[in-house]
């Protein structure tokens, strides 16, 4: 999976991350929310397992009719409350999608027994891979692909990643059957020659733990990630910034540069996402018709 120079000891720590989840049941409770359904969806809470075991959340939308249907994995952000859409998206676009909109470890709705704090989350346990919050978190994206594929509604050929930062990158390289992502390169992507700014200040704080955190992130690195990715991609960045990335990415690439406009790259997004799934049209905010 990685071309870097601690390769072996980078493949271990995610095989065991993997086989960690293969060990624990996934253990799904679903229940219906009337009033997040509509006439064209069906609406349901899933409470399932990660590693730990930790009892996670999402909201499942499912649309009426014959499926399976192209599928949307929302994920776990760097947020701390989950919708089953995110604010401002198109409601009927639960008409034509199933859409998995999912609560990691800390989130609301799976605050129990840990409580992210924010800001704070990106820094704990950061002195050590094992103990870092974010190997949980991506262990959490991981269980809801599992997930996914146990939904006989899920069309196995369409089925995208979506989140404004890495995440689905990472996801994607250790779950193949992620067909589809949009991401950000953001916070494990080290050619941004800048650090979170909750690590420079835990940094600032414990300069002698340097090395520490350093090793840390090296198992998070996006560039030891990037060969395993196979899925058609969307970028949003610098073209000249993702470079390196973008030179080990094995998938099909389309690199976007934000125009600072929600409007502007919620429409670019919509539509890749529309012309990916088959579509002809895609479905977008009545404020922005």
């Amino acid at each position: 999976m990685s071309n870097t120079s601690q390769s072996g000891d980078f493949e271990v720590f995610w095989q065991k991350v993997c086989h960690q989840l293969e060990s624990v049941s996934i253990a799904p409770e679903e229940e219906i929310i009337p009033i997040r359904s509509t006439e064209f969806c069906d609406c349901y809470t899933v409470k399932f397992t990660g590693i730990g075991p930790y009892r996670l959340f999402g909201y499942l939308s499912i649309p009426h009719g014959q499926g399976p249907f192209p599928t949307l994995l929302l994920g776990p952000g760097y947020h701390s409350v989950v919708e089953p859409l995110p604010q401002g998206d198109a409601n009927e676009k639960r008409k034509r999608f199933l859409i998995f909109s999912v609560a990691g470890r800390g989130q609301r709705n799976a605050d129990k027994p840990f409580a992210a704090i924010y800001p704070g989350l990106m820094t704990k346990g950061i002195d050590d891979p094992d103990t870092y919050i974010f190997r949980g978190i991506v262990a959490d994206w991981l269980r809801a692909v599992d997930y996914l594929l146990t939904r006989p509604e899920v069309d196995l050929s369409k089925l995208g990643a979506i989140q404004k930062d890495d995440l689905p990158l990472l996801i994607s390289a250790l779950r193949p059957e992620v067909t589809h992502l949009v991401a950000t390169p953001k916070y494990f992507y080290p050619s941004h020659n800048q650090q979170p700014e909750e690590v420079t200040d835990y940094l600032r704080l414990f300069p002698e733990k340097r090395t520490l955190v350093e090793r840390t992130l090296s198992f998070f690195n996006l560039i030891s990630f990037a060969p395993s990715v196979q899925a058609k991609t969307l970028l949003w960045g610098d073209s000249k910034e993702l470079k390196p990335l973008i030179s080990v990415l094995e998938g099909e690439t389309e690199i976007r540069m934000s125009e600072r406009s929600s409007y502007k790259d919620g429409l670019f997004q919509e539509r890749w996402i529309s012309n990916q799934f088959g579509f002809s049209d895609s479905i977008i905010p009545w404020h922005w018709q």
